[in-house]
């Protein structure tokens, strides 16, 4: 939908789909002496009278987004946003797309959190799965990280739902990467990673969309399909993501080897 354009010094030019070429027009990019790096980069650059590279639509659908992208979408941000929307489910496709013609949305964010209400929608159950959680505190004025339990964390999780949210908020096509490892791509449409404070206790709380209930051995396969997303995926860059609280920073991690985690 979107066209990355790029100038050589020579005037010679090459043009990408910026959903699927993304990683091959960086030889170009480098020929081109751009100056700034494709994740520093920015649209308001990009728009600059003379800039050797361009952004462009080609379909209404393309002109669309383009108008979506605010000043400081970076290039490979630029990227993502189109090569998410490309992905959304067959089902809601058409009603997206005629919602971005027809300008229903200010943002990116909008466009994203409206995707994931419809394909939300597309389930006819849902499941959840539960885990442990390790938080870890860093203590600026001890210079330590250990971690902790109890009220420290009960008492701020407003601060890590709202971090979860962050980090998801562009996000829609985890159910696309939990699906394929446990094949299940036409049942599974969405996931998402939530926490659940039960009995005073604080649970990660990772909610499955379906379009039907999963037999016992599709269950197996999707646990292990979020497990692995809980210590190498999602969980994993989540974990490095710090929640500033009155006490320090705390990491919040849906994983640990410990001998004390279930799914």
């Amino acid at each position: 939908m979107l066209k990355l354009t790029i100038k050589n010094k020579q005037g010679e030019v090459s043009t990408f789909d910026l959903a699927t070429q993304y990683h091959q027009m960086y030889d170009k990019y480098q020929e081109a002496e751009i100056g700034v790096h494709p994740l520093a980069l920015t649209f308001e650059e990009m728009q600059k009278e003379g800039s050797r590279i361009t952004l462009s639509a080609d379909s209404d659908m393309g002109q669309g987004l383009l108008r979506l992208l605010d000043a400081k979408t970076t290039l490979y941000e630029a990227h993502l946003f189109d090569e998410s929307v490309s992905h959304v489910h067959d089902d809601i496709k058409e009603d997206v797309e005629q919602n971005v013609i027809n300008e229903q949305y200010d943002t990116q964010a909008e466009l994203y959190e409206d995707i994931k209400q419809m394909t939300k929608e597309l389930a006819s159950t849902k499941l959840s799965l539960y885990c442990p959680l390790v938080v870890k505190l860093h203590d600026h004025e001890m210079g330590d990280y250990y971690e902790v339990d109890g009220y420290l964390i009960t008492d701020n999780v407003d601060k890590i739902e709202d971090k979860l949210w962050a980090e998801q908020a562009d996000e829609i096509r985890m159910a696309e990467y939990v699906g394929d490892h446990a094949k299940l791509e036409d049942k599974l449409v969405f996931a998402e990673w939530n926490v659940e404070e039960i009995q005073g206790t604080l649970y990660g709380r990772i909610d499955c969309y379906l379009t039907e209930s999963l037999t016992e051995e599709e269950t197996v396969r999707l646990k292990s399909a979020v497990t692995g997303q809980n210590s190498d995926g999602f969980g994993e860059s989540f974990e490095q993501r710090e929640i500033r609280i009155d006490e320090g920073d705390l990491f919040v991690s849906f994983w640990n080897c410990q001998g004390r985690y279930f799914l």
